[in-house]
């Protein structure tokens, strides 16, 4: 695969001994001139920049490669590359090392505080990392597709954040889609079967499995909102999502503490939400 940002273009090999080549455009867009490559590093089976990103009071430049078998992403500063350099910018962190995984792809949240990355390997499927200290990720939540008892265990292939939902190619699972406003509980809330029920009748022609057939990848930057996915049988899909429940308020919250000054913290619950989370923070800055 590849994919540009800030004059560059990213070649992403998925092979360890090459890694991921990258090219200048900005001097000759036609004949883009060859700067590096991070063979020896990781697969790089797919990578991405975001750039103006917040890393501990410095506005950076970040280049974050999936790097298949060695089982990480890695996030590496480039905001000071530029058609002269020569070697590969510095890793600044990456992602716990997951066992049984292949790192095959990964996507940013919009605020650029959690990152999606699935594993093609069937391991665990979609992992979920804090990294709102992109120099420390904290794996927080895994999940992933499962069946019906008739139904199988499908293997993830690419994903992408919009708004605060999660849209993935699923191979045999077709297009899966999450709600992520609360990353530490994913839930499902739709889908489109385009592997055994590739005209949406109702009737499935064919079972879920884990098998490298279905749903390949998916977009989802067209300012209409519409969302596109394409089967490898099936040809493309245009999609619309409409989000099938409204979202949840904010419950009230109720902190007291004890003789020992113990904290007890209390909440009531509220229509629609999919879990809730609780953080702490001794000096009003850092939360845990």
């Amino acid at each position: 695969t590849i994919n540009c940002g800030r004059g560059l273009l990213f070649l992403n090999t998925a092979r360890s001994a090459n890694g991921c080549y990258v090219f200048d455009l900005t001097e000759d867009p036609w004949n883009p001139k060859y700067m590096f490559n991070t063979g020896g590093e990781g697969d790089c089976h797919d990578s991405s920049v975001r750039t103006g990103v917040d890393v501990n009071g410095e506005i950076k430049d970040l280049w974050i490669t999936s790097d298949g078998s060695a089982r990480r992403d890695r996030i590496r500063d480039i905001t000071n590359v530029d058609a002269q350099t020569t070697s590969s910018p510095p890793v600044i962190s990456q992602t716990q090392d997951l066992p049984g995984s292949y790192v095959h792809s990964s996507d940013l949240s919009p605020d650029n505080h959690f990152l999606f990355q699935c594993d093609e390997f069937n391991a665990h499927d979609i992992a979920v990392f804090d990294v709102r200290d992109m120099t420390a990720p904290v794996l927080i939540s895994q999940f992933q597709y499962s069946g019906s008892a008739t139904e199988g265990n499908a293997i993830v292939h690419n994903g992408f954040v919009k708004g605060n939902y999660y849209f993935v190619a699923y191979y045999q699972a077709g297009l899966r889609v999450y709600d992520v406003s609360n990353p530490w509980y994913a839930h499902e809330v739709g889908k489109v079967e385009s592997w055994r029920d590739p005209d949406g009748t109702g009737s499935f022609s064919k079972s879920i499995g884990s098998g490298y057939d279905g749903a390949w990848n998916v977009y989802v930057g067209l300012p209409s909102g519409v969302v596109l996915f394409n089967d490898m049988y099936e040809g493309t899909y245009t999609v619309r999502a409409n989000a099938p429940y409204d979202p949840p308020e904010a419950p009230s919250v109720l902190v007291l503490r004890n003789v020992a000054d113990d904290a007890t913290v209390t909440w009531d619950a509220v229509d629609n939400a999919r879990g809730y989370h609780v953080e702490r923070s001794f000096d009003n800055v850092q939360w845990t």
